[in-house]
């Protein structure tokens, strides 16, 4: 026997999303746009994925303040290189730090803070690259965006993971030039020909992480965001700022999210939205999504703050990098944790999110692999990017209808109809906890997915092609790109806060009726509907990949309206799947 779930046609769902109306918690890091050789550019997927937000993080030079990689510093993360030939990890470690630390908007940021001097810090600002990127990112080719999806961006400000970990060395230039990029970006966005304006900007990453932020005392990054934050706001009083995103966001009391808001509170420091990460290594469990956002709701209330936007900024079912990590959640077991994360979201105090991460570089949503059925063709997408895809079609039917609460069980359920009522998607998505699931052992039951990664054939002194320059660099030759960030990285980190997030445990689930499939009743449809058409898509490991909508599997499911309910039998929505149930009454 199945699992039955009863949906009620006459009730919207008020609780649910923004005052019932879905939420656009879909976005993602990454861009659309090649960050480096031997990278796709993905404009038509994040298109077909409904991708409307990205958050401007880990672009290797593109938004960077100030980077300074070295390619063997004792503490980096490396997130790029699993993926490369093992016989050239120390060529790709060289080209990625030579590309990042070229692309970086201010390449005397170091020396000019060093001496306390803005104009020195100012030299040679290589805006170029990043504006060039933008205007790609936002302007979204008409011919692969027949939906019209007007992209945004989250301008995070700092540096690219291993991009140097000491705190900046003068607060005040740090924060003036930060807002020269406010100016061009937000305040006159169209005289750098972006057709839309920055409006969010995330005020550092894991600053409670000193492999980001080498200091332990959060007064320290208190000042960097007060001065950051009021220098944007001078330029652009529009714009949003916020912070810190932490990267434990359960963390009650903690020094980067109650400590932030009691210090903006005190000293009158703008702040418009809490950033915080949640990767679900833990628990393994999407419902603790609801934890943290409920968690995030009471903090903001407590200080005041219950009106600014919570954001989680990061997430994904682990942050563990390695080549298993990177087929695991790209398959259709973390398609199934991705969906149930979206829908847990409409049910607590989440009012964006950013996915980590959207393109094909590690933990993305796009591989390499061959086509199955046709090896001559790569496939257009991953289990993992059609999960948002089947998520992005419940904006067609926006109004959060009433449901049955399946939270004790393993299927997770998202009802929506559209203005006039006609229409219904139901997003449904069946995940069951599994602990393996979110380390670095291998995948069960799947062969390792081909990834790209850093084509390392060439030295930056090589990228010198126009097609090159043009992709990368902005149209600039990067040999010309001179830099001085250099800062020496205390070999002692210092120690992390305390973590308060003893209470995160998994839910309690019954899987016995869930584990067999789904039996939809939904209820109240008006007599004067006399029929209906149904269309099911499902996501399962093994299924197409050749494009980005998943299986038709209508076939399989079953359906019948008697007194005034449809009935839907799904036999097929089993674990590690996931299945769009679309409903026009005629």
């Amino acid at each position: 026997m199945s699992l039955g779930i009863s949906i009620y046609k006459n009730r919207r769902d008020t609780t649910a999303g923004n005052k019932g109306i879905l939420k656009e918690i879909n976005g993602v890091n990454g861009v659309p746009v090649s960050i480096a050789p031997g990278f796709p550019s993905l404009e038509d997927q994040f298109n077909q994925m409904g991708i409307t937000h990205i958050r401007l993080h880990d672009t290797f030079g593109i938004g960077d303040i100030d980077n300074y990689f070295q390619p063997s510093r004792y503490f980096n993360q490396d997130q790029l290189i699993p993926n490369i030939p093992s016989n050239l990890q120390q060529k790709g470690k060289q080209l990625i730090a030579d590309i990042a630390n070229k692309r970086t908007i201010f390449p005397y940021a170091a020396e000019g803070m060093k001496t306390h001097d803005l104009n020195t810090a100012l030299k040679n600002a290589n805006y170029q690259m990043t504006d060039k990127y933008l205007i790609r990112i936002l302007n979204n080719k008409p011919e692969l965006n027949p939906g019209n999806i007007e992209r945004q961006v989250m301008f995070r400000v700092g540096r690219t993971l291993d991009g140097g970990y000491e705190l900046p060395q003068d607060f005040d230039i740090y924060a003036a030039l930060v807002g020269k990029l406010a100016d061009r970006y937000s305040l006159n966005y169209k005289k750098t020909g972006l057709p839309r304006k920055i409006k969010y900007w995330e005020i550092w990453n894991e600053p409670d992480l000193t492999f980001f932020w080498n200091n332990n005392n959060p007064e320290k990054y208190y000042e960097f965001y007060s001065k950051v934050a009021k220098a944007i706001k001078a330029v652009d009083p529009s714009a949003k700022v916020g912070g810190a995103g932490a990267a434990n966001g359960l963390n009650p009391g903690g020094a980067y999210l109650d400590g932030l808001l009691a210090y903006c509170q005190k000293n009158n420091s703008p702040i418009d939205f809490l950033s915080w990460h949640y990767y679900g290594h833990l628990t393994c469990d999407p419902q603790n999504i609801i934890d943290l956002g409920n968690s995030i709701q009471k903090t903001l209330g407590q200080y005041g703050y219950s009106n600014i936007e919570s954001i989680c900024t990061e997430w994904n079912s682990t942050p563990f990098g390695s080549v298993n990590v990177f087929t695991k959640v790209q398959s259709a077991q973390n398609a199934a944790y991705i969906a149930s994360s979206l829908i847990c979201m409409q049910h607590c105090k989440v009012d964006k999110a950013y996915y980590y991460r959207g393109d094909a570089s590690s933990f993305g949503l796009f591989n390499d692999s061959d086509n199955p059925k046709a090896p001559q063709f790569k496939n257009f997408c991953t289990h993992a990017a059609q999960s948002f895809n089947l998520f992005a079609r419940m904006f067609e039917t926006p109004f959060i209808i009433s449901h049955d609460d399946t939270l004790s069980t393993g299927i997770s359920i998202l009802a929506g109809e559209n203005a006039k009522g006609n229409k219904l998607n139901i997003l449904a998505s069946n995940y069951k906890i599994d602990k393996d699931f979110s380390t670095t052992n291998p995948p069960k039951g799947i062969a390792l997915y081909r990834q790209h990664y850093l084509d390392t054939s060439r030295t930056i002194n090589q990228l010198t092609d126009q097609w090159g320059m043009d992709e990368w660099f902005g149209g600039l030759n990067p040999t010309t790109i001179t830099t001085n960030n250099a800062v020496t990285q205390n070999t002692n980190i210092a120690s992390q806060l305390p973590v308060n997030d003893k209470d995160l445990k998994a839910r309690a689930r019954n899987y016995t009726l869930s584990d067999t499939g789904l039996i939809l009743s939904i209820k109240d449809i008006p007599s004067d509907f006399k029929g209906y058409k149904l269309i099911a898509y499902r996501i399962k490991e093994g299924g197409p990949l050749d494009k980005m909508l998943p299986e038709d599997v209508t076939a399989s499911v079953s359906a019948n309206l008697a007194n005034n309910v449809l009935t839907i039998k799904d036999v097929g929505l089993i674990p590690s799947t996931v299945a769009l149930y679309t409903i026009e009454f005629l």
